[in-house]
């Protein structure tokens, strides 16, 4: 039997960090949501995805050993486990209980998994509901003979549950490590606190003289070939991934940095995907960055309310009260920030988008924002976002491929509705 991993309709509230990526390839924790899923499921048979049609070229090349949105490649039943479930040990026990085909597992009107039958997926309707992500849970339900409610599970809903989630998963999942010994390269005079057994250096790290780790609430995972200038002070719980930077930053605890990022300044509590670059002064908290996004000195962001209320977000045109105080921005990839932006709390940010200035309100994608500038948003040239995304990509060894290109033309496509709602103008930007 093999697994089958989807997107349902809440990609949308994931929005703009979902537009280039499927739900199941955010980060959190010390991986993603699809390696979480993959861990826990190993043992019941190989593992299919499924993902909304544009983004499949683009999974392919990430993931080219893995069958994508082929509706061909099994003979059996098949389990459909939701993409955005943060997997752990008892949801094996939960697929083992779908013993037959129509069994479908439901938590508060969401599928959280379910079993169909071969014949279904040569039906016409579940190919696009599975391509497309739309109409996902009303289509499962319509072939459902049984229903099984439980409570419980991580499924996500809003963008703002993954920066909660976040301390909670690095802690529980380094614990697994049981091989934690300092491989790396640690200066003499790197000062612990907390105990050494809690921390984990990867081969070919670098700790610089004066870096202080403090792992007594909780622990630390340096990558390989990561470097850390002095006079870094990392607190746990944290993660950081392979070939990173950290230029002598506070990265204070709760937070997971990607492989190849580059991070300097203050950081809590926030999630750098990958290949992104915080490399000067400013503060980013309860945040998650996107992929290669590049922040200019002194970016800041907001993450808590002068009132110390809740923070509110705008998900799919609805205001969403996210029951936080601590909220700061989703920023998509490729965007960038000039020198001395500062950022309004719970904002979103959209894909190759430029900032300047304040920004108090949430920016699209393809969009040049300096309207307290005086200059009015306007969009940003399609080819000139394609090269600017060459170009960094280049500088980090990364080749844009032609199906990354053809991905960021659609998602232009797609979110062409959105700036005009915004009334974001076209013509020529200049400050």
């Amino acid at each position: 039997m093999r697994i089958a991993i989807f997107e349902d309709e809440t990609y949308r509230n994931f929005f703009p960090l979902t537009l280039t990526r499927p739900v199941y390839e955010l980060f959190v924790g010390t991986s993603s949501i699809r390696e979480k899923i993959i861990k826990n499921i190993a043992k019941l048979g190989e593992v299919i995805f499924f993902c909304r049609s544009y983004l499949c070229d683009i999974l392919k090349e990430r993931l080219p050993s893995s069958c994508i949105n082929d509706f061909s490649t099994t003979d059996d039943d098949i389990l459909l486990v939701n993409g955005l479930l943060v997997a752990n040990e008892s949801l094996n026990d939960v697929l083992q209980k779908l013993s037959k085909a129509g069994t479908v597992v439901l938590q508060k009107g969401r599928v959280v998994a379910a079993r169909i039958g071969r014949e279904f997926l040569e039906l016409p309707e579940i190919q696009t509901t599975m391509t497309s992500a739309e109409n996902v849970t009303e289509t499962i339900l319509k072939f459902a003979t049984e229903k099984l409610h439980v409570e419980n599970f991580r499924l996500l809903e809003y963008p703002w549950e993954l920066i909660e989630l976040n301390p909670e998963l690095i802690t529980a999942e380094l614990r697994e490590i049981k091989d934690k010994e300092l491989r790396g390269r640690i200066e003499p005079s790197v000062t612990v606190y907390g105990s050494k057994e809690s921390i984990f250096i990867a081969e070919n790290a670098l700790l610089e003289a004066g870096t202080v780790l403090d792992a007594r609430y909780g622990p630390i995972y340096i990558g390989e070939n990561t470097y850390v200038q002095s006079p870094t002070r990392i607190s746990g719980p944290a993660y950081i991934g392979r070939n990173c930077i950290i230029y002598g930053g506070q990265i204070r605890e709760g937070c997971s940095i990607g492989d190849v990022c580059r991070i300097g300044g203050e950081v809590e509590k926030s999630i750098f995907h990958g290949y992104s670059n915080k490399r000067h002064y400013g503060f980013i908290g309860h945040s998650y960055i996107g992929e290669w996004v590049n922040l200019g000195a002194g970016t800041t962001n907001s993450d808590l309310k002068n009132t110390y209320g809740t923070i509110k977000m705008d998900i799919g045109g609805q205001l969403r009260d996210t029951g936080s105080m601590f909220v700061g921005i989703f920023v998509g990839d490729h965007a960038k920030t000039a020198i001395g932006t500062h950022i309004f709390s719970g904002k979103k940010i959209g894909v190759s988008s430029h900032l300047y200035g304040i920004v108090p309100e949430d920016v699209p994608s393809f969009t040049a924002y300096a309207r307290t500038l005086g200059v009015k948003p306007t969009e940003i040239y399609l080819e000139s976002a394609i090269e600017t995304a060459r170009r960094m990509m280049h500088r980090r060894n990364v080749q844009l491929s032609r199906a990354y290109e053809d991905m960021l033309k659609r998602v232009f496509e797609l979110t062409e509705q959105e700036r005009s709602r915004a009334n974001v103008v076209k013509g020529k930007f200049s400050i």
